[in-house]
C-alpha cells in the first residue's frame, strides 16, 4: 500500500512539472551542463548570440544578484549610444503571442528591454525597463522609429514623453545601484493587441514559472500591438554598459499553464481520499 502510495506521488509530482513548463520555447540560463536549456543547448553559448551593432559585445560572465538567476550570465561589456541596439535570440523568429521574460542587473543607469513581432528594421515593438536615466517602464514601436540601431533612447527621440505608444513610471525610486548587485525580472506578456509588462527586484519573486496572475498588476499594459505579424525575439539596450542578462524565457501563445497548481490540489485531494 505504501509503496502505491509513493509511485502515485512521484507520477503526479512529474505530472505537475511537465504540464506547468510544457509551454516553454526557449529557455537561456546560460550554466555549464546545464539540462534546463531549450530548444537545446546551443542557446547557452554566448557565440551564438549575433548583435545587429557590431559594437554591442557579449561575453560569459558571473551573475551576482538574486536567488533564481543562477551563477552564469551574459554581459555586454561594451559603452556608448553607439553600441546600442537589438540581438536576436537564437533560432527564435515566429513569435507572435506569449511570455517573453528576462532577469536581469545593472552596470549602469541606461536601459535594457527586448523586442518582439519584429521583421526587419521598422517593423515589430519593443518593451523597456529603464533604470536611473529613464525612470519608466515604456512600450514602443519599431515603425515609430523608436529605436534604430546606433541610438539611444533621447536621440531617437523615444525617452520621457516622447514617441512612446506608452510610458509609466517604474516606481522603484532614484539612486539606484549599478554594481550589478541587485537583480531585477522583467516579464512581457503579449496576447493580439494587449501587452503587459511588470518589472520588479528578483528577490520579490519566488518561482521564474509563476503565471503573471501571481506578479500582481502589471506597470504598463496597452491595447495598441496592433501589428501581430509573426516575427523574432531580441534584447535590446541602450550604452549597457557592464549589464548583465540571465534566465531568458519565452513560451509560446498558452503561456504558463495556469492550471497546475489547481490540478495538483485536486488530484492531491484525490489521492488522500482514496487512502
Amino acid at each position: 500500500m505504501k509503496t502505491r502510495f509513493f509511485l502515485l506521488i512521484l507520477v503526479l509530482s512529474l505530472f505537475v512539472s511537465f504540464h506547468a513548463s510544457g509551454q516553454v520555447v526557449f529557455y537561456a540560463d546560460f550554466e555549464p551542463g546545464s539540462k534546463d536549456a531549450k530548444p537545446d543547448a546551443g542557446v547557452n553559448d554566448v557565440k551564438n548570440y549575433k548583435p545587429e551593432n557590431a559594437g554591442t559585445i557579449w561575453a560569459a560572465d558571473d551573475f551576482e544578484g538574486g536567488k533564481l538567476g543562477g551563477k552564469k550570465s551574459m554581459k555586454q561589456t561594451a559603452e556608448g549610444c553607439g553600441i546600442s541596439g537589438n540581438t536576436e535570440l537564437p533560432g527564435l523568429k515566429n513569435f507572435t503571442d506569449g511570455i517573453i521574460q528576462v532577469v536581469f542587473s545593472f552596470g549602469d543607469d541606461d536601459s535594457f528591454g527586448v523586442q518582439f513581432r519584429r521583421k526587419g528594421d521598422d517593423k515589430g515593438y519593443i518593451a523597456v525597463w529603464g533604470y536611473n536615466e529613464t525612470a519608466a517602464v515604456l512600450f514602443m514601436s519599431l515603425e515609430d522609429g523608436c529605436c534604430p540601431s546606433g541610438q539611444c533612447l533621447d536621440q531617437c527621440g523615444c525617452e520621457n514623453g516622447g514617441k512612446e505608444i506608452e510610458s509609466v513610471p517604474h516606481g522603484l525610486g532614484g539612486g539606484l545601484d549599478q554594481t550589478n548587485a541587485v537583480a531585477y525580472l522583467g516579464r512581457v506578456e503579449v496576447k493580439g493587441n494587449n501587452v503587459k509588462v511588470w518589472y520588479m527586484k528578483l528577490d520579490e519573486v519566488d518561482d521564474l514559472f509563476a503565471p503573471s496572475e501571481e506578479l500582481g498588476d502589471p506597470i504598463l499594459e496597452s491595447n495598441k500591438a496592433t501589428n501581430k505579424s509573426a516575427g523574432s525575439v531580441g534584447v535590446w539596450h541602450e550604452s549597457w554598459g557592464m549589464g548583465r542578462i540571465d534566465s531568458i524565457l519565452v513560451t509560446n501563445a498558452n503561456g504558463f499553464d495556469i492550471d497546475a497548481k489547481g490540478k495538483l490540489t485536486t488530484s492531491w485531494g484525490a489521492v488522500k481520499a482514496a487512502y
